[in-house]
């Protein structure tokens, strides 16, 4: 390996870097209104004919008065209950501040010493002298620099910056009851392998301004400008040439390709540059047992990459991602140009956001079961939780009588499907046994030192599993969160509490509104379990072929219709939908809202009120209006464009008419006829369940 012409400005780089803290002013929030119960008529364009477009016609005049904050890259339903959320966390927070709000250890005073430290924008941090992280990036550069970059990597991981690759301890796809290692594709600055490829003007621009970004930010760490310049160079090399052996999106999802079994001795084998057991003896691991290599093809470029390029890159390239992944708490010049590139040129955004929106966000993502629990005592009641359930109910019976009565699926199937849905676990609000944080030391004059323990804690957590009985008390989102999620190898869906509110859900609004709403989103989660990776799995969690042949086939000739139809949506100007890549949220979107639609059903029967009238929308008419206004939204172009590029989901605007297009149950709730803009034609309309 090539030796690095300035071998020493690794070393000026890291004590710089554990020596800062942010400098930001504060800004007081603007003033939040709650949604009204249900479906809110003032959002509605009459002008738009909901048989035309109904996504304008439902959301039309939101859209309309509704500008995105300059802070912002889209604004929309979870937007603003993400900000109503946060002004909750805020105001706990704020009263936990005070040092005798509680005793010191508890839950309540480490939450407010973390925020205090975060909002004291003129502490000098003190952060972790004992991570010494200099002296390991200036060891990847002596004569034994293949073995110093593997225990190199693993500091970085444990530190929250993945470096080279992705590391986790997951369950193992084909035998649920155990924890194994997991190694996968990543490493990578920009959001996605085609940004490194993508030929057209504004894909090529973004690559220079990012060679440009982190040439600044190494600067900025201290490393001489011609030299930093030179290193940022070598990096976007190095990691184009990552992209380039990593997984396509469409086959990365498909958990067929990414299960790959290997001992450590075969991954030594595959991988023969990288000195494996030094990375795992570095975390702590001494038996790592099997691991899963997602893609292997990449792996072995890694290896050829570890060997060929100079160990200078390798560090400049380690120096990058540390910087990288810490500038947002650095403070200073650092989060200035870290969103200068991540916010403004990537997303759009015009301004950053405020200090404490930022620190909130930050607590919330390193302790985030920590505030939680202070969030659901003030956030959360049980009426609410008792509420979702009788929904979850309700959907969940829609889907078994659905499952009883396809036309396409054969009994041996669908008495699978059956075992499966009736196996499935349901999470609401917050976890039943909540993380301990005893062993994060929180200070109050130690910002970025606090979020590095913090992170520190949680991926020992993390490695702590192996060996050890699945957790099934765990949960992957912390109780504000805005989402939902269904993990395949629990079978189980979870709802966090911060969803559980307008206009998803509200336990004074109208059974129609709530079924448009958290209903349809139940009902996706439960489609989840049998999208085309999810129907991939069985009622314990393993990966399991539990389908015959002909409902396999009849299943996937209809998946590939929705993919098709998907593919021919262009949000932007020859950027289309990856039907493929958004596949089973598509499918979960088709789902869910059929189901929660047979649920509203359910409902309206037990409550007997199958003429009730609001606003002069009938309950299936407000079934479908509280649908689409829950994912009202408005985005820049920029942020749009990465999300077609990087998200799993589709556009909010085609999750709302890709569905309605293919129900007839919408068709007859406004009397659309044959012809009209939102039907499809008689022979191009999808119906999986």
């Amino acid at each position: 390996m090539k030796t690095n012409p300035h071998p020493h400005f690794i070393l000026r780089t890291l004590p710089l870097l554990l020596a800062l803290t942010g400098s930001a002013s504060y800004a007081a929030p603007s003033n939040l209104t709650t949604d009204k119960p249900g479906v809110d008529t003032a959002y509605l364009d009459p002008r738009v004919g909901a048989c035309d477009d109904f996504y304008r016609y439902a959301v039309g005049r939101w859209q309309d008065t509704n500008e995105i904050p300059k802070d912002k890259a889209r604004w929309g339903a979870f937007d603003q209950i993400e900000a109503r959320n946060r002004e909750v966390m805020k105001a706990i927070l704020e009263s936990a501040m005070s040092p005798t709000s509680a005793k010191a250890g508890t839950v309540k005073r480490k939450m407010g010493d973390f925020y205090a430290s975060g909002m004291n924008v003129k502490n000098g941090s003190k952060a972790a002298p004992e991570d010494n992280l200099a002296i390991a990036f200036a060891a990847m550069q002596d004569e034994k620099a293949n073995k110093n970059m593997a225990a190199t990597f693993a500091l970085l991981h444990a530190q929250g910056t993945p470096v080279g690759f992705n590391f986790g301890i997951r369950q193992d796809q084909k035998n649920s009851s155990r924890y194994i290692v997991q190694l996968s594709q990543g490493g990578l600055g920009l959001p996605e392998r085609e940004y490194y490829f993508s030929k057209d003007e504004r894909s090529q621009k973004q690559r220079d301004q990012y060679v440009a970004h982190v040439a600044k930010v190494l600067a900025l760490g201290g490393v001489p400008t011609n030299a930093a310049t030179k290193a940022a160079s070598d990096i976007m090399t190095l990691e184009t040439a990552m992209a380039e052996a990593a997984m396509i999106r469409t086959d990365a999802r498909d958990p067929d390709k990414t299960y790959n079994l290997m001992t450590l001795a075969q991954l030594q084998t595959l991988a023969p540059n990288i000195e494996w057991t030094d990375f795992f003896a570095a975390l702590g691991i001494k038996e790592t047992g099997d691991i899963n290599i997602g893609q292997p093809k990449f792996f072995q470029a890694l290896s050829k990459l570890a060997k060929e390029t100079p160990a200078d890159t390798w560090a400049a390239y380690s120096t990058w991602h540390t910087l990288r992944t810490l500038s947002p708490q650095m403070g200073g010049e650092f989060e200035k140009e870290n969103f200068a590139f991540y916010g403004k040129v990537l997303t759009g955004s015009e301004e950053m956001e405020s200090r404490e929106k930022r620190v909130i966000a930050t607590i919330d993502r390193t302790m985030g079961e920590a505030l939680g629990q202070l969030y659901v005592e003030r956030a959360f009641k049980s009426a609410a939780k008792d509420k979702a359930l009788e929904l979850v109910k309700n959907v969940r019976l829609a889907l078994r009588d659905r499952i009883q009565t396809l036309d396409w699926m054969g009994d041996e199937t669908k008495q699978q499907a059956i075992i499966k849905l009736d196996a499935m676990n349901v999470k609401i609000g917050y976890p039943d046994v909540w993380k301990n944080y005893d062993a994060v030391v929180i200070k109050r004059d130690d910002y970025l030192g606090n979020v590095l323990r913090a992170t520190r804690v949680e991926f020992q957590r993390q490695i702590d599993r192996l060996g050890k009985p699945i957790d099934r008390s765990a949960w992957s989102m912390s109780p504000p969160t805005v989402n939902a999620y269904y993990n395949a190898s629990i079978n189980e869906i979870v709802f966090p509490a911060g969803i559980l509110q307008s206009p998803f859900f509200d336990v004074n609004a109208d059974d129609a509104s709530n079924y448009g709403g958290i209903g349809m989103v139940i009902g996706h989660e439960l489609t989840h379990g049998f999208d085309d990776r999810g129907r991939k799995f069985d009622a314990i969690g393993n990966r399991r072929d539990w389908w015959t042949a002909d409902d396999a086939a009849r299943y996937t000739a209809k998946a590939d219709a929705i993919a098709k139809q998907y593919d021919a949506f262009a949000p932007l100007p020859q950027l289309n939908i990856n039907g493929r890549a958004t596949l089973g949220e598509n499918i979960a979107d088709f789902g869910g809202l059929t189901i929660a639609y047979l649920g509203l059903q359910k409902a309206i029967a037990a409550n007997n009120n199958a003429d009730a009238k609001i606003h002069g929308l009938t309950n299936q008419q407000r079934f479908f209006v509280n649908y689409a206004q829950s994912w009202r939204q408005n985005i820049r172009e920029a942020e749009l464009r990465r999300r077609i590029l990087t998200d799993s989901h589709s556009p909010a605007r085609f999750r709302v008419l890709g569905p309605l297009g293919n129900l007839p149950e919408f068709q007859q709730a406004f009397g659309c006829k044959a012809g009209d803009k939102m039907l499809r034609a008689a022979g191009d309309t999808v119906r999986v369940w």
